[in-house]
């Protein structure tokens, strides 16, 4: 019975970084783009106009999936780094 508990107790970890990862990276690439697509609009006369705080947005979104895309790449490369370099990343010995 301590087995099933256990393993159920790291089940919900396992869920939560799924639901993150797996849902959450997607869900802030769409707002990226859909903040990107409204950044700027064509008025009637042909003037474009510039939304800021939609571009910020989309920047914002953009370098935040680049940054958990590279620390992704350093978690999985760790022990490689660790042992090549000498460069120990996310508590690697």
């Amino acid at each position: 019975m301590h087995t099933v508990i256990t393993n159920l107790s790291s089940l919900w970890e396992v869920v939560v970084a799924a639901l993150v990862f797996g849902a959450g990276v997607p869900a802030v690439f769409a707002f990226a783009v859909r903040w990107w697509a409204k950044a700027e609009t064509v008025d009637a006369q042909g003037r474009v106009r510039r939304n800021y705080p939609a571009l910020a947005g989309a920047l914002i979104c953009l370098v935040v999936i680049v940054t958990v895309v590279i620390a992704g790449i350093l978690f999985t490369a760790k022990a490689f780094i660790a042992h090549q370099f000498g460069i120990h990343l996310f508590g690697q010995a």
